[in-house]
C-alpha cells in the first residue's frame, strides 16, 4: 500500500500521534552514502516523517546502521532507500513539499503536509 521500494514491512502500531510503520531494507549489504559497501559498526532505530495515511500522520521506522566506510575513511549512516542521507523525511515527503513549494505560499504548504515551515528551515541553515 505505502510501496515502499527497497524495505519490507514488519509492523505497524496505531500511536495517539499517527502511525508508525516498522520497515526492513531489503539490502543485505550496508551501503555508505558514497555508494560503497562498507562494514557495520553500530546501530540504532531511527524515524523519518512520512506522507500522511487517510487523516493520519505517518512515520517510517527502521533500525538503521552506522557504518565504517573505507572509501570516506569515516564512520557515517547507512545509505537507505527511501530517506537522502542525514535527513528525517521520507523523499516522498520532501518532493510533495518542494512541489507544493513552488505551487503554493509557506503558510499553506506547511497546513496542508502538517509539518512545521520553521522547523524545516532552521533544519536548512544549520546544515549550511
Amino acid at each position: 500500500m505505502l510501496a515502499i521500494k527497497g524495505a519490507s514491512v514488519t509492523a505497524v502500531m496505531f500511536i495517539d500521534d499517527g502511525i508508525v510503520v516498522t520497515l526492513r531494507p531489503r539490502a543485505r549489504v550496508h551501503r555508505c552514502p558514497c555508494g560503497a559497501a562498507a562494514a557495520g559498526y553500530d546501530r540504532s532505530v531511527r524515524r523519518w516523517r512520512h506522507l500522511d495515511l487517510a487523516a493520519s500522520k505517518l512515520w517510517l521506522e527502521a533500525e538503521i546502521w552506522r557504518v565504517h566506510c573505507r572509501s570516506c575513511g569515516r564512520v557515517r549512516t547507512e545509505q537507505v532507500p527511501w530517506a537522502r542521507p542525514r535527513a528525517r523525511h521520507s523523499r516522498d515527503f520532501e518532493d510533495v513539499v518542494a512541489w507544493m513549494t513552488q505551487r503554493a505560499d509557506k503558510t499553506t504548504t506547511a497546513t496542508l503536509l502538517r509539518c512545521s515551515w520553521e522547523s524545516r528551515s532552521d533544519r536548512a541553515t544549520s546544515r549550511s
